[in-house]
């Protein structure tokens, strides 16, 4: 073989193994990006809780106290609205396994998931919106400095 031709197969190869290495790096990204990686919007509690910190980081003391403290005494009830919408979604894959499929038991369980989200949704908006009723002045504008800017 020449060494024209030996330096074309080695470019290749060299091609061949960048598109393979950026297609590992991709499924190595996209796993770790992806919905049950933290990149996909489920609300969990984890999630929430952060969130709120990131909100109390930004109040005055007394105005990121209120907030937790609203937060903290809907815990039970944000807890059971959790369970009932991981219980929910639970339903959905199974209802989507199903063997033969049934697209009314999938309809019905993807309704049933919605409405547990928007309930969850619900209830940490009463508890926003109560609270921010109760902010000084200065964290009503925290509030709308960080979050309504536009």
């Amino acid at each position: 073989m020449t060494a024209r031709r030996w330096i074309s197969i080695l470019g290749v190869v060299l091609l061949v193994s960048l598109a393979l290495n950026l297609f590992l790096a991709g499924v190595i990204a996209g796993r770790g990006l992806g919905p049950r990686g933290g990149g996909g919007f489920d609300l969990t509690p984890r999630k929430l809780k952060v969130a709120i910190e990131r909100v109390t980081r930004v109040l005055p003391e007394a105005d990121a106290a209120l907030l937790s403290d609203r937060f903290e005494a809907e815990r039970p009830d944000l807890t059971q609205r959790f369970q009932a919408l991981q219980d929910a979604r639970r339903a959905v894959g199974a209802a989507l396994k199903a063997e033969p499929y049934d697209a009314a038991a999938f309809d019905a369980a993807y309704e049933t998931m919605r409405a547990r989200s928007q309930e969850l949704q619900a209830s940490i908006h009463a508890v926003l919106r109560t609270s921010i009723g109760q902010f000084s002045d200065e964290g009503r504008a925290a509030i709308a400095e960080r979050r309504w800017r536009r």
